[in-house]
């Protein structure tokens, strides 16, 4: 359930990243076709990727593949999209929805991750946010709260905010790599 919000945020990421830059800089300007088209150059996320998880301390690799939309977990990396990359620990910490690590925050120390093609990273990024996305959810809304009402607004609040942080700093790692 949690992925109807994950994925409209991802798809609109992949959008942007499809955006050129003199576009980006007069989005005021950009017509509704032209708005429309950039979003139709992106398929739908999470159908068809295959994220490679490598634990380089160990020197352990599993796959989370999705086929069609629908994940299997497999114990070895064939062409990856995506690849991550960190300590047994961190890669179980980022995984784990009773972690109170912050993705982004790690992204660029305590893991990498790597892709040739930035739409599938934006994949990956939006994947590592899942779990943090999952512990928002499972700790409810107060029934009571004026929330209430809005809990899907306020999980698609938060799934927007988690993403846009994960590729605003893997942008900027990319960003600083150019400019070394």
């Amino acid at each position: 359930m949690l992925m109807e919000y994950l994925g409209p945020v991802v798809d609109g990421c992949r959008a942007a990243l499809n955006t050129s830059l003199e576009e980006a800089r007069h989005l005021d300007e950009l017509s509704d076709e032209r708005f429309e088209e950039y979003m139709q150059t992106t398929m739908e996320s999470f159908k068809n990727l295959t994220i490679c998880f490598r634990a380089a301390d160990i020197d352990e690799i599993a796959s989370l593949v999705f086929d069609n939309g629908k994940p299997e977990v497999f114990d070895e990396c064939i062409e990856p999209d995506v690849e991550i990359v960190a300590t047994l620990d961190t890669l179980l910490q980022l995984l784990d929805t009773d972690s109170r690590i912050v993705p982004s925050e790690k992204l660029g120390t305590d893991f990498q991750i790597r892709g040739d093609d930035s739409l599938d990273v934006a994949q990956g990024l939006g994947l590592l946010c899942y779990p943090s996305l999952l512990r928002v959810a499972q700790s409810g809304i107060d029934p009571s709260s004026l929330l209430s009402e809005d809990a899907d607004s306020v999980i698609m609040a938060a799934a927007s905010d988690l993403v846009i942080k994960m590729i605003r700093k893997w942008i900027d790692l990319q960003m600083s790599g150019i400019t070394r």
